[in-house]
Parts: C-alpha cells; sequence; structure tokens
C-alpha cells in the first residue's frame, strides 16, 4: 500500500474513533431517525385508500375502454382516451406508492372503494397543514385533476348539443370519435 492508501486508512481509523466517542458518549436513540417524520404515519390509511381508489378507476376505465373497442361500438377514439385515462390512473397509483415508500411507509392495500377520497385526504391534509403530503398530492395530482375535469367538461360541451339534434347525430358523434383518436 502506497503513501496515500495508509493516509487514508490513518484518516478512517480516526473517523472511526471519533464517531465511536460521540456515539457513546452522546446516547442518541436512532430508533427515531427514519423516513416516516411529521405525521405522515396517521395519514397512511386514507393514502392507502387512495393508492386503492385509482387502480379501480384504472380497471373501470381499462373496462369501458374495451367495451368501446369493441366490432359492435367501434368507438376507438373513446376507447383509446379511456385507454390512456386508465393509465394515468395507474400511473398515479404507482407515483403514490414510491412516495410512500420514500416516506417510511408501507403499502398493504386495502379494498375500501369509497368515492372522493382523494379530495377528502387533501382537504384534511391542508386543515391539519400538514406541508409534506400536501404539497405531494397537490403538485402531483390535483393540478393534473383540474386539467382533465376542464377537458372533459369541455367534451360535454361538445357532445351534449351533438346529441340533441335529431338528425346528424350519429355522424357528429362519429367525427367527435375521430377527434379522439
Amino acid at each position: 500500500m502506497g503513501r496515500a492508501g495508509e493516509c487514508c486508512s490513518a484518516l478512517l481509523r480516526f473517523l472511526m474513533r471519533v464517531i465511536s466517542y460521540f456515539l457513546l458518549t452522546w446516547k442518541i436513540d436512532f430508533t427515531a431517525c427514519s423516513a416516516v417524520f411529521s405525521t405522515f404515519e396517521r395519514h397512511l390509511p386514507q393514502v392507502h385508500n387512495l393508492i386503492n381508489e385509482h387502480i379501480a378507476q384504472s380497471f373501470v376505465y381499462s373496462i369501458m375502454s374495451s367495451h368501446f373497442d369493441t366490432d359492435a361500438e367501434n368507438r376507438l377514439g373513446f376507447g383509446k382516451y379511456l385507454s390512456d385515462l386508465a393509465d394515468t390512473m395507474w400511473n398515479n397509483a404507482v407515483e403514490i406508492v414510491k412516495y410512500t415508500g420514500k416516506r417510511g411507509g408501507s403499502v398493504a392495500p386495502l379494498m375500501d372503494n369509497s368515492s372522493g377520497t382523494g379530495l377528502r385526504i387533501s382537504g384534511d391534509v391542508r386543515k391539519l397543514s400538514r406541508a409534506f403530503l400536501g404539497h405531494f398530492l397537490e403538485n402531483q395530482f390535483v393540478n393534473k385533476n383540474v386539467e382533465l375535469i376542464r377537458q372533459l367538461s369541455g367534451f360535454l360541451t361538445n357532445l351534449v348539443p351533438m346529441s340533441q339534434e335529431t338528425s346528424g347525430s350519429d355522424l357528429a358523434l362519429y367525427l367527435f370519435d375521430q377527434s379522439l383518436a
């Protein structure tokens, strides 16, 4: 071993002695040092519900997509749009699972699929001023959902008058479906 190697070894031995000294004299409880901080652990049941809700909605959108992709319906644009929504919901669930892991939580799925969980969690978090979880939910999901709601309301604005027309509604629906594809 050269002089540089000896120097590194000596420095490491010194650092280990210093660290050992502080560990023995300070009596620090390192079990308290974890990624679970603030009140994240208290919100884990709601986070689990949110994950399950996203997965369930992903399945619903997938089933609806396959319905519109059949030869009987032949609405490929609707099928593609719903398939994209299913993928988005699935990816959102995966992002929440990853975030839960980063925060030191574990994911043991609960099969409670109550509607409105996302909004309820976001409201609870805001009321309790829990900045980390609230910031994550708002940045990752709320803004995306606002855009999605705006897009869907635009679709409805176009579809409702089309469906009320007595003649040409089938052609209008077909053209709208093609615009989604």
